[in-house]
């Protein structure tokens, strides 16, 4: 009897494909992801061209309104007799003469300066900016007058000096309440002393501190009603020293 030749069974671990259907190996490139678009990249750096450009203006414009802070500080408000002024001096104007004691009693005018820049600075012993702006007065003062001494603007002798006069008048104080409060500083300012509020004929003051910057020709090229920090000083002295 013949051998009966075998029969080779199909594999159960790998199954036909069904019918009608052809079997094809699988390609790795059909399965990988998209490449990203080339739109969603430029989006990305437009964002972050933006962001660093919004971070460096709020970094100015934090810097701005910390300079602003420096410039002034508040003023103590205050309600005083007027004895004609009706309203505060602009820049621009003409800076009216006024007439009042320094604290040995010696008559003194804003006329006495007439040809000469001036600084005007209106304060009393009890108001605290006053007291607190009072060494930056002096320190800028006096750094203004050792400047002009080196440029030769004041001169000694003969010629009539024309450097920066600071004229501090104290309202509302009299001359032996401002000399005790002065004899507790150091510092040697030339003061005026106005116990009847005779300053206010022709300048009326809403707060102290107030700052008036007289130019040569008499005429308010700055002011300000508060206290100055140094840098702000300096400033305001630029436009009435040339």
């Amino acid at each position: 009897m013949a051998a009966s030749t075998p029969t080779l069974a199909s594999n159960p671990a790998e199954p036909a494909p069904p019918s009608g259907l052809e079997s094809r190996p699988i390609s790795v490139a059909e399965d990988a992801p998209p490449p990203p678009a080339r739109g969603l990249n430029a989006s990305r750096l437009g964002l972050a061209g933006i962001s660093v450009l919004a971070v460096v203006l709020f970094a100015l414009y934090a810097a701005y309104l910390a300079s602003r802070v420096e410039d002034v500080i508040a003023p103590v408000e205050i309600a005083v007799p007027s004895k004609g002024a009706t309203a505060p001096l602009r820049t621009g104007q003409f800076a009216a003469d006024f007439t009042l004691t320094d604290l040995d009693g010696r008559r003194v005018s804003l006329s006495d300066y007439a040809g000469r820049p001036v600084w005007i600075n209106v304060w009393a012993s009890w108001c605290a900016p006053c007291r607190a702006e009072m060494p930056d007065i002096d320190a800028v003062y006096r750094e203004v007058r050792a400047a002009e001494t080196q440029r030769g603007v004041s001169a000694a002798g003969a010629q009539a000096e024309q450097g920066l006069a600071l004229l501090m008048v104290s309202l509302g104080e009299d001359a032996l309440a401002v000399r005790r409060y002065m004899n507790t500083t150091r510092y040697d300012l030339p003061v005026l002393v106005d116990p009847t509020f005779a300053f206010t004929e022709r300048y009326r003051i809403t707060g102290l501190p107030t700052h008036f910057f007289v130019d040569r020709a008499g005429t308010i090229r700055d002011l300000a009603i508060g206290g100055l920090k140094p840098n702000a000083m300096r400033s305001r002295l630029a436009k009435i020293s040339g």
